[in-house]
């Protein structure tokens, strides 16, 4: 099974049917599991939590540590797992009956109203283990409109001590009827510092300079794009040079970038971009432009025109969401190449 650089999860429509999260909580996880303990300790924790965040922050990894501590028998007064009780041991193998995990199938490109009617008749049951029952759905902006409505009457009629987890990276999708209903909780970036802490650690070293910039700062993100980051520099370098020094058009440029890869490519653009303008606009970059003095993609950010920049900016961020849908694919990415030529050679 293929793995989400999100949450490092495998996608599937059965609830084990794919290795099991780490029940303990990242770092930068804390203010996200404060405000729940707070919720619990209050009796007022909802039935339905929203999820959200970047991707990259460890959502579904969150999602998991908060199931594992809601079923713990043991914890303290924070809301964390102990991490030793028979109900943490069923949550660390995966197979705690009363987590239901709700995603797309391997055949499918969203969830569906079936999958929803049967996840809320498991909620609907008495539970397993005479504890709450709690079900994920990830990513829950891939449910169908049906299948968004489903969740409306379990929502509106939820059954004692069950919790409906949805998480998501882009909310504004879901409707609005159903985020009304939902108990907001934001797992944000952690700061620079700590993140790259946390990278290095997990990293064995020090991570390349430009690593987290591409990720967007997400540190899960990070370390899944780690092992080939030298050669994403290489390529895209080249690639870029390539294009602004008129030795390859734009179609075969765009050509270039196509396939699976495609969306992290496009992530390294925006890290460029962004660090061109920040260096030309005198903003403090932690994570600045590394290319040798006197290159060409040093020299083109230093002559990028700011106003096209942004826009092409704009553009990046709307080509990706066009990217989610049935368009072509080349042609989004050629338009985009050419704004941003346009960019660099404009004065």
């Amino acid at each position: 099974m293929s793995q989400d650089a999100d949450d490092g999860t495998a996608g599937s429509a059965d609830d084990h049917d794919f290795a099991p999260l780490p029940i303990a909580l990242l770092p930068w996880h804390e203010s996200a599991c404060d405000k729940l303990t707070a919720a619990v300790a209050s009796k007022r924790l909802s039935h339905g939590l929203l999820l959200q965040g970047p991707a990259g922050v460890g959502k579904e990894r969150f999602a998991s540590a908060l199931a594992a501590a809601l079923f713990c028998t043991a914890r303290g007064e924070r809301l964390e797992a102990c991490g030793e009780c028979a109900e943490c041991h069923l949550s660390k193998a995966g197979t705690h009956p009363d987590l239901h995990w709700l995603r797309i199938p391997e055949d499918k490109k969203s969830i569906g109203v079936d999958q929803v009617r049967d996840v809320c008749e498991q909620l609907s049951m008495t539970s397993m283990r005479r504890g709450y029952r709690v079900a994920v759905i990830a990513p829950a902006e891939k449910m169908t409109p049906s299948a968004q409505n489903a969740l409306l009457k379990t929502l509106e009629e939820p059954a004692p001590r069950t919790v409906l987890v949805l998480v998501t990276a882009r909310p504004s999708a879901l409707l609005p009827t159903l985020r009304s209903r939902c108990q907001r909780i934001e797992v944000a970036r952690p700061e620079t510092a700590s993140a790259l802490r946390w990278l290095a650690a997990a990293l064995g070293g020090a991570p390349p300079p430009r690593l987290l910039a591409v990720a967007g700062g997400s540190p899960l993100k990070a370390l899944a794009l780690a092992p080939n980051f030298a050669a994403l520099e290489e390529q895209m370098a080249g690639l870029l040079e390539a294009l602004l020094d008129g030795r390859i058009e734009v179609t075969r440029a765009a050509a270039d970038m196509q396939g699976a890869g495609l969306p992290t490519r496009l992530d390294w653009l925006e890290a460029w971009l962004v660090a061109a303008v920040q260096a030309a606009t005198g903003v403090t970059n932690e994570t600045p432009l590394t290319f040798p003095t006197g290159s060409l993609l040093q020299r083109a950010a230093a002559e990028l025109n700011i106003t096209r920049a942004f826009q092409v900016l704009d553009r990046l961020r709307e080509a990706r969401r066009l990217l989610e849908g049935p368009v072509s694919a080349s042609l989004v990415v050629e338009t985009l190449l050419l704004e941003l030529r346009t960019a660099a050679t404009a004065r």
